[in-house]
């Protein structure tokens, strides 16, 4: 069994470029030292000893005597149970190589992590992308140039075997976007899932990869070409938990069987999805690829993003995750849901100003339940410490303000389940909520 890991990349599968098939490079580590078990086990607080675990990462940046500094926390999993707080105590305990093919330059940022999930198998593959799905992601000013590169991503790996909440743990050459490319790629990864006691859970992996072997002078194709959006956003609308469990393929659903499909579909002007053709399906013959285009149809984006930019034409990778459990009247089975909006600080300060001082450290907890487009609803008090102060009514003030992801990367919805917002409020500052949600 599995218990406790320090350090960065570790793992895994073939590598591709555009070429076809590349051997798997050797990933040299960074590090010259991490933290030891002991010491790991030592660092985590009462809130983090208790179930199958937990992981978290931070970023640093690397000073002239190898060690770490500025370092923030960049994911945890589950949220808000003390294992960023752990890493971030854990620092002083890291050294890199200061010399020799891949040591980190003074004032570059690495990433390290701590990995204490449990399991008594790790999470094995089942799909690897192929040199067309590399095309679909590789970075356009960089194919424009002829630029190949490398990066790795740190991912975890759901109970259906599908990769979620990866960041970008190191590319070459740096501001080339095969971080960003590497992690576009994720919808085509397929797992076997790390196992406990025989059942499945979540593990964490760190991917390498290598985007070579294409770039100016050669011709690729529309998909190539097109710009790629990533399918977690706040979706205006998105198929909720009961209209994927109402698509479950009746083949697969007459076997009580689970399955993944991902289809690659263009944004029309008003922002539906259409022209989707099959990427992955897993296992085949069961309907799953055509139950995710039919869902497909239920989503709409925003035309424009952010900066104004038309979608009209773009591509987004949608994997959709079909779990037996949806088929059972039992808790609604969603995905680990991203914030997509929360209150800004003069309006916590705001919410907050109300409640009685002298009492340290608060603590609130709302369980919601998500909606179309994000938003919260139905929300009530799962915890409040202490009570009667006026914190529960502060956090259920903010509640409008909370927007979440309503497609996740693991290819589950988040509409209609419910989900944990965890609010602190200490020495007159309300703390936001941790960066990912979590279900009750």
């Amino acid at each position: 069994m599995k218990l406790l890991f320090a350090g960065a990349v570790v793992t895994t599968g073939l590598l591709l470029g555009a070429a076809g098939p590349k051997p798997e490079p050797k990933m040299e580590s960074i590090w010259t030292k991490t933290p030891t078990p002991e010491q790991i086990s030592a660092a985590l607080p009462d809130t983090a000893r208790h179930g199958d675990g937990g992981t978290a990462a931070m970023r640093c940046k690397v000073t002239a005597d190898a060690s770490l500094t500025d370092c923030r926390p960049a994911q945890e999993s589950p949220a808000g149970m003390g294992f960023a707080q752990a890493l971030l105590a854990l620092a002083p305990e890291y050294r890199v190589r200061a010399t020799g093919e891949g040591a980190p330059a003074v004032g570059s940022e690495v990433v390290a992590w701590i990995d204490t999930l449990r399991a008594d198998t790790g999470a094995d593959w089942v799909r690897k992308p192929n040199s067309r799905d590399m095309l679909v992601v590789w970075p356009k000013a960089a194919w424009a140039s002829g630029i190949g590169g490398r990066a790795v991503i740190h991912c975890l790996v759901s109970i259906q075997g599908a990769l979620y909440d990866c960041i970008v743990a190191s590319e070459t050459p740096p501001g080339k976007s095969f971080g960003s490319a590497g992690i576009a790629l994720t919808p085509q990864f397929l797992m076997r899932p790390a196992t406990l006691q025989g059942k499945p859970v979540v593990s964490a992996i760190t991917v390498p990869l290598v985007f070579q072997g294409g770039g100016a002078g050669s011709t690729p194709d529309d998909d190539s070409t097109r710009s790629m959006v990533r399918p977690v956003m706040a979706w205006p609308e998105a198929p909720s938990y009961t209209a994927v469990a109402a698509a479950y393929p009746q083949k697969a659903r007459a076997k009580n069987v689970g399955g993944r499909a991902t289809v690659n579909c263009e944004f029309t002007k008003q922002g539906r999805l259409i022209n989707c053709h099959t990427v992955t399906e897993e296992p085949k013959g069961l309907g799953f690829a055509d139950a995710a285009k039919l869902l497909a149809k239920q989503f709409r984006a925003f035309p424009n993003t952010s900066t104004g930019a038309s979608l009209s034409g773009a591509g987004v990778q949608l994997p959709v995750v079909f779990d037996p459990a949806m088929l059972a009247d039992g808790k609604p089975v969603i995905g680990k849901a991203q914030w997509a909006g929360l209150p800004s600080a003069e309006e916590t300060s705001a919410a907050f100003s109300k409640v009685e001082s002298g009492h340290g450290t608060v603590r609130v907890t709302l369980a919601c339940v998500v909606q179309q487009g994000g938003g919260v609803s139905n929300c009530s008090v799962a915890r409040e410490e202490p009570a009667g102060i006026g914190v529960a009514q502060a956090a259920m003030a903010l509640a409008p303000r909370f927007r979440l992801s309503t497609w996740t990367a693991e290819g589950l919805p988040t509409v209609g389940g419910t989900i944990n917002i965890p609010l602190r409020y200490e020495g007159g500052t309300a703390t936001p909520p941790p960066a990912k949600p979590s279900q009750p």
